[in-house]
């Protein structure tokens, strides 16, 4: 039968311990508490590395800049196409805002091959692309604007704007 622990304040009461029993787990316990000043402090290192770790590469906490500039407000509104890259499975998607907040999503998922990995990467996610547009009868016909689409790469790679980087 396990002991069974009562939250009380801060501490914790063990139902049945003896005294040398509770008194462990107050140190236990002692151990893990987070006081607002330590809460503080770690919220402070933490942002310290951050801004250390964008302004200059080998930091301790590696970043990477971003250049979205500012976050959505749920009035978006539109079609709008992605690639998630990863390391076994692609993902093509099709990500509709109706400007209200709501979102309605179509994704297909695609197998990375050991060929695809290995040597024909970026013809397979044109195929992969491809097929996702043909199923939903979704391809362009020439009268129309290009497709936009975000890529989301799951490796690292240098990014240099909001549309480039190194691999």
């Amino acid at each position: 039968r396990y002991p069974i622990f009562l939250m009380s304040g801060s501490s914790y009461v063990v139902e049945n311990a003896t005294a040398e029993q509770q008194s462990a787990v107050d140190d236990l316990v002692k151990q893990f508490l987070l006081t607002d000043d330590n809460l503080a402090n770690i919220i402070k290192e933490f942002r310290r590395r951050m801004e250390e770790g964008l302004a200059a590469e080998g930091k301790v906490l590696k970043m990477i800049p971003s250049y979205v500039t500012r976050r959505p407000d749920g009035t978006e509104t539109g079609s709008y196409f992605a690639i998630d890259l990863g390391g076994t499975n692609l993902r093509v998607l099709k990500v509709t805002l109706d400007g209200k907040g709501g979102v309605k999503t179509e994704q297909q998922k695609f197998t990375l091959t050991e060929e695809a990995k290995a040597r024909t990467l970026f013809d397979f996610i044109a195929q992969s692309v491809e097929t996702f547009l043909d199923d939903r009868n979704l391809r362009p016909t020439g009268q129309q604007p290009p497709i936009n689409m975000g890529f989301t790469f799951s490796y690292p790679v240098q990014q240099t704007s909001i549309n480039s980087g190194i691999l």
